[in-house]
């Protein structure tokens, strides 16, 4: 009888760091949500007309559950179009926080292209470890 080996390969580990990520990412979204800064900015914004928007504290839960269920799918049978759709909309999501940070209000080349461009490249690699992980489940 042939002996069976445990091992991780490249994309189960990408998966783990992938939901890892974006739970705590969640957390630091949640945390940051009720943070003075956060409701010192929601104020002025409500006294000048605008409102609470909770797009931020949305993102942030949708971040987490993400995270938790993406790492689910690794210990537990989770249908393979719930994991593919919940990575679809996180990526969909990063790239408009991409185009949002890097591209538009002004922020192209700043404070300058190296930092720029190493800044640019991190959320790259996030991207790509999502589709990853997106793939697998497609």
């Amino acid at each position: 009888m042939a002996k069976k080996v445990a091992t991780f390969d490249s994309i189960r580990v990408t998966q783990i760091i992938v939901a890892l990520f974006l739970f705590t990412l969640g957390i630091v979204g949640i945390m940051h949500w009720d943070s003075n800064a956060a409701q010192f900015a929601r104020g002025v914004n409500r006294l000048f007309g605008g409102s609470s928007n909770p797009f931020n504290l949305i993102v942030a839960i949708i971040e987490m559950a993400a995270g938790v269920v993406v790492a689910g799918a690794l210990f537990v049978s989770v249908k393979s179009r719930v994991i593919y759709f919940l990575t679809l909309i996180v990526s969909i999501l990063w790239v408009i926080e991409i185009l949002i940070s890097f591209f538009f209000n002004n922020n192209a080349f700043k404070p300058d292209f190296v930092t720029w461009l190493n800044g640019l490249l991190a959320n790259l690699i996030i991207l790509i470890a999502l589709w990853l992980v997106n793939r697998k489940y497609a």
